[in-house]
């Protein structure tokens, strides 16, 4: 399995899988040998939900993902040409096609269970913003293997050489990171050829030089040897921990996230409900008004009636 194969399968994942799955198939690859692979699969960082859910639109919706890397195409070229009619009719049919990618995004993360708040939806739109603007970013975006988000530094002209805007892609980091580790794990030092030959002209033969006690220059290098290898397990405890630290904060912000809007809602609830209170209010005060009225109604006409049955009784 190459990085590419590892980092597909991985990123399909729900965000909450993913670290357990990684440092799984990472040690499963350094059981097979494939080293260098292993340490670059561990070297992949969690998606945060925004980039898993651009990660599962794009997997979903990949010919409408397609279709705004070919308008952002025709977007630079009417920049580049000055067409300023050109360029609003291709702006107006961006914010449809991303407006579009929105709402699908949102029925995607309803699909898995996942609320699809604003600011959500707003971190996905800004990676099809930057598909858009950038083609780099769209190639990044088309691969769905997201850890973090995408964000353009404007849009800008393409120059000469072809070359586009500035991109910013976080996920980037990861590349760096796992060659980073791979420099950590250097191989055990083999004898030079100046050595070996020293050793061919010494005067003691191979099977007296095997009898004689290791020198000090022996204890030194398995002493630099062991110190390399707790180094080397130091580094993987330590980025193991950092994984489950950005996990967590992950999680934390998530928490977060759904406590604001939980607070939101409950707040417009109850500026709600104590609106239905003042107006229950007011409408409790004007029935008690209709009903001291009718009171007095009642009292008059049964004056009436006695008046009536008197002056009734008087002519009779």
């Amino acid at each position: 399995m190459n990085l590419d194969d590892a980092a597909d399968e991985l990123y399909s994942l729900p965000p909450e899988e993913f670290v357990d799955a990684r440092n799984a198939l990472a040690k499963r690859l350094k059981g097979e040998g494939a080293g260098d692979v292993a340490a670059r699969v561990k070297a992949l960082r969690k998606p945060t939900v925004a980039a898993w859910l651009t990660n599962q639109l794009v997997r979903q919706h990949g010919d409408d993902i397609g279709a705004l890397a070919e308008l952002g195409e025709r977007m630079r070229k009417a920049m580049s040409a000055m067409d300023g009619a050109a360029l609003r009719e291709l702006t107006t049919e961006r914010k449809k096609q991303v407006g579009g990618l929105v709402k699908a995004a949102r029925k995607v993360a309803q699909d898995a269970g996942q609320k699809a708040g604003a600011d959500l939806l707003e971190a996905v739109a800004a990676s099809l913003d930057a598909a858009v603007a950038d083609p780099r970013a769209a190639e990044v975006l088309r691969t769905a293997q997201l850890s973090h988000g995408l964000e353009h530094v404007g849009f800008g002209t393409i120059e000469d050489d072809g070359e586009p805007a500035e991109v910013i892609s976080l996920s980037e980091a990861r590349v760096a990171r796992g060659q980073r580790l791979e420099t950590t794990r250097r191989p055990r030092t083999t004898p030079s050829a100046e050595a070996a030959e020293a050793a061919e002209g010494a005067p003691t033969d191979a099977a007296e030089a095997a009898e004689e006690p290791v020198g000090e220059g022996g204890d030194d290098l398995a002493q630099a040897e062991r110190e390399l290898s707790q180094a080397e397990s130091a580094v993987d405890t330590a980025e193991e921990q950092v994984d489950d630290a950005e996990a967590a904060l992950d999680d934390q912000r998530q928490r977060l996230e759904r406590a604001q809007e939980a607070v939101e809602r409950l707040t417009e609830e109850l500026a709600a409900a104590r609106r239905e209170l003042e107006q229950a209010r007011d409408d409790v005060g004007t029935a008690e008004d209709d009903v001291e009225a009718a009171r007095k109604a009642s009292e008059a006409a049964r004056r009436r009636r006695r008046e009536a049955k008197q002056q009734l009784s008087r002519l009779s």
